[in-house]
């Protein structure tokens, strides 16, 4: 999770957020929550053509009683500023559908800041019609993973 403290950091600058940690011990709690270490999240990284980390997906699986299943809450989605426009967003949307798939998990949960036109856009560009009114979150189950996961 090394890889992507420097992307971590750029989304935390983005959005005017402060690091929650200073010098490495950001990094190294990346690192112990992560995968390689408690689970406590996982994340897809997308590489630029140079191989250097262009983008990340960080969520975590949640149970859901109202659903008698598993689902996924993706909690931060960035592709670096240098790099968009390129469709890793979407690639990395994708790959999250098809390890869903994989794994047998039918609903990925999402939020969106209300005023974030951007985020927004991009989001209803792979989940039409996925937008709850009553608060600004996504979700897309079953026949749209799949639907997602086909646009690879």
């Amino acid at each position: 999770m090394a890889r992507i403290a420097g992307l971590v950091r750029e989304m935390l600058a983005f959005y005017g957020s402060p690091v929650p940690l200073e010098g490495t011990a950001f990094d190294d709690a990346l690192e112990r929550d992560g995968p390689a270490g408690s689970c406590a999240y996982r994340c897809l990284i997308v590489d630029d053509l140079d191989g250097n980390p262009a983008g990340f997906a960080m969520y975590s699986t949640v149970y859901e009683a109202a659903f008698a299943g598993n689902g996924i809450f993706l909690r931060d989605i960035y592709v670096s500023a240098a790099a968009r426009g390129q469709g890793l967003g979407k690639a990395l949307m994708v790959a999250l559908a098809q390890e869903c798939q994989r794994e047998g998990i039918r609903r990925i949960d999402w939020h969106a800041a209300r005023l974030d036109l951007d985020a927004r856009t991009f989001y209803e560009m792979l989940a039409p019609d996925s937008f709850r009114l009553n608060r600004l979150s996504y979700r897309i189950e079953d026949d749209e993973i799949a639907a997602l996961a086909a646009k690879g």
